[in-house]
């Protein structure tokens, strides 16, 4: 496993305040700047983090989950259990022999799945996951999380993963993250703007992938072409997003109903069937990467902004000429949006709003 860099450190920081059970092993030692962070009031605590790490400005109280694909997963399965899989079914364990439900469990995160019809989405669930190549395919669900905690939660469930020296992932798992829409403030004017970005920029958001996974199946480029409505439509009116959701362009199957999970329309990068079937929206473009959750951490930050951009949340961005991938990917769209003067750069005047452009 490589180095823990910064971020992976800020990672564990957060971890450390918000899980109940905390491994000092993985926090101590990471210097006196980190240990006088720890002794902050949390409020304070985040204020400065906020400071170090950019992209944690932006970051909002909304809900989202995750799903994370593995193969290698140890477990027995009965017709009952349906896709979910129990935790006294599990037979995984560590170098040192204990089974992952315990492991989970002395770190706080707790796995459901003990009835397959309890409420979903309260716990860590283990689904089964049969377009996963290996054996023992599956995926690691998570409860509805938000914020920092939620960031937390994430990141510490990826760490546990890697105690488990036989799960592991291939060109086949991805990382999926869901956030959560309200449907009476996330209409279709919020839509078309989620998919009028995400399809002009979506370049740019496959060059923060890793190479092999941008032929990825699961995650193919959208193929709704807005250009073409555009050309057609000369009143520049707002599509009915579903009907240009569910169109034969974009691989519809009529014969498929739209009140089912498995549809084919979902296996784009950016998944709006989720919308209509779970009032989430999901982006399924980012692998699963073990060795990297901080790529992971990232990548729900990123998307989340869009779904705030498309609410008409755009805020001031701070120009850090010396920054990551992300930053910059966002300064590209602030670019190529006509929102340029969105980007505060070094001696330029505070800015009178924090939202706006087009």
């Amino acid at each position: 496993m490589p180095i823990p860099g910064k971020f992976s450190i800020f990672m564990e920081e957060i971890a450390a305040k918000h899980r109940s059970e905390v491994r000092l092993e993985q926090v101590a030692g990471r210097g006196q700047g980190e240990r006088k962070m720890r002794g902050l009031d949390p409020e304070e605590w985040e204020r400065r983090l906020k400071v170090r790490y950019p992209m944690l400005q932006y970051f909002s109280d909304r809900p989202f989950g995750v799903e994370i694909e593995t193969f290698g997963l140890k477990y027995t399965i009965s017709p009952g259990d349906r896709d979910m899989i129990p935790p006294y079914k599990i037979t995984s364990r560590t170098a040192d022999g204990t089974l992952l439900p315990r492991v989970f469990e002395r770190h706080g995160l707790t796995l459901d799945g003990f009835s397959p019809d309890g409420p979903k989405y309260t716990a860590w669930s283990f689904v089964l996951d049969d377009t996963i190549k290996g054996a023992g395919g599956s995926e690691l669900v998570s409860p509805i999380l938000s914020g920092l905690k939620g960031i937390a939660e994430v990141y510490d469930a990826l760490l546990l993963l890697k105690e488990f020296p036989e799960i592991q992932v291939n060109e086949t798992c991805g990382f999926h993250v869901h956030h959560g829409v309200d449907h009476q403030k996330f209409g279709e004017s919020q839509l078309f703007q989620l998919l009028r970005i995400v399809s002009i920029f979506e370049g740019y958001i496959y060059q923060l992938l890793p190479e092999e996974r941008r032929q990825a199946e699961a995650c193919r480029p959208l193929e709704i072409d807005l250009y073409d409505w555009y050309r057609n439509d000369t009143r520049r009116r707002h599509p009915i997003v579903q009907n240009i959701w569910y169109s034969p362009e974009n691989l519809n199957d009529p014969e498929v109903p739209r009140n089912r999970k498995i549809h084919p329309t979902r296996y784009h990068g950016l998944n709006l069937h989720s919308y209509w079937y779970r009032q989430t929206i999901e982006f399924r473009y980012f692998p699963s990467l073990l060795d990297e959750p901080e790529e992971l951490m990232q990548w729900i930050i990123f998307t989340q902004f869009l779904i705030e951009w498309s609410e008409g949340r755009r805020p001031q961005l701070e120009y850090l000429p010396k920054t990551n991938k992300w930053m910059n990917t966002l300064y590209k769209i602030y670019q190529g949006t006509g929102m340029l003067s969105h980007i505060r750069f070094p001696g330029s005047p505070s800015p009178s709003t924090g939202e706006g452009g087009s």
